[in-house]
């Protein structure tokens, strides 16, 4: 029996996520179990995925938030919702979702994906407003493009007739 144990721990050990974390003393690094990396890889596969696939990983995000609203939950679908494919985007839901999450219940590497979410939202709203502002200057650009080409065909329809004028001038005399 006691043969039999000590491999089933052992194997239970194993199974533990493991990411790496730096540490503020001499030891260059320590390892701690946590979600974050393989949050980050799963949602790289999920990029990969084709469309109709990746409906359905945010389908089970969802499910999987409505049965349990924690923080792994909460920002395991708000990555989906702020860098996923761009059909499912939604960057209004994932601000709430992550501004709703209870950080004290969420992992120092959750927290930090967190924060780093709700910057990257911050800084896409900045750059679509910067676009928008853009677009805006170029419109009226082209419109002022358009009133000088007409100014200059006029102007070039003036200088047409000045010129027959003056070559139909000289003949009538």
């Amino acid at each position: 029996m006691h043969k039999l144990l000590f491999p089933c721990v052992l194997i239970l050990v194993a199974c533990q996520p493991v990411t790496v974390q730096r540490t503020e003393n001499l030891v260059p690094v320590s390892v701690r179990v946590d979600d974050a990396a393989f949050w980050l890889e799963e949602w790289q596969r999920t990029l990969e995925l084709p469309e109709g696939q990746q409906t359905e990983v945010l389908e089970k995000r969802e499910q999987a938030f409505i049965k349990s609203r924690g923080a792994r939950n909460r920002l395991r679908l708000a990555l989906l919702l702020v860098a996923g494919p761009e059909q499912l985007q939604d960057r209004d839901r994932a601000l709430k979702l992550l501004e709703n999450m209870d950080y004290d219940e969420a992992s120092h590497s959750a927290q930090a994906l967190a924060t780093l979410l709700v910057k990257l939202i911050g800084e896409q709203r900045a750059s679509s407003g910067k676009i928008r502002s853009l677009d805006v200057r170029l419109a009226r650009s082209q419109e002022r493009i358009q009133e000088l080409e007409q100014q200059l065909q006029a102007l070039t329809d003036i200088e047409q007739n000045i010129q027959n004028r003056e070559q139909t001038s000289p003949e009538e005399k």
